[in-house]
């Protein structure tokens, strides 16, 4: 199971976005939760049966996006 800390700015197109890359990956996270903090969005996204090469490429991926401020990808495996 990994873990998504993503920090977005304070934008409505924030959460859409980030959901869309797990989307396009045809990929259901089992949990997604948003909340706002100090000025921006921390979303939580957690998800069951990523290899760690896929979940870090969705982690770089994730970094590239225009509304993300920063992205940390945990295994909670170990």
């Amino acid at each position: 199971m990994h873990r998504f800390r993503i920090d977005a700015i304070l934008d409505p197109h924030s959460l859409p976005r980030v959901a869309g890359f797990f989307a396009q990956r045809a990929i259901t996270p089992s949990a997604m939760a948003m909340r706002v903090e100090r000025g921006m969005m921390r979303i939580e996204v957690t998800v069951d049966g990523l290899g760690a090469a896929q979940a870090a490429t969705i982690a770089a991926k994730l970094h590239e996006a225009v509304t993300v401020i920063g992205a940390e990808l945990y295994d909670m495996a170990a």
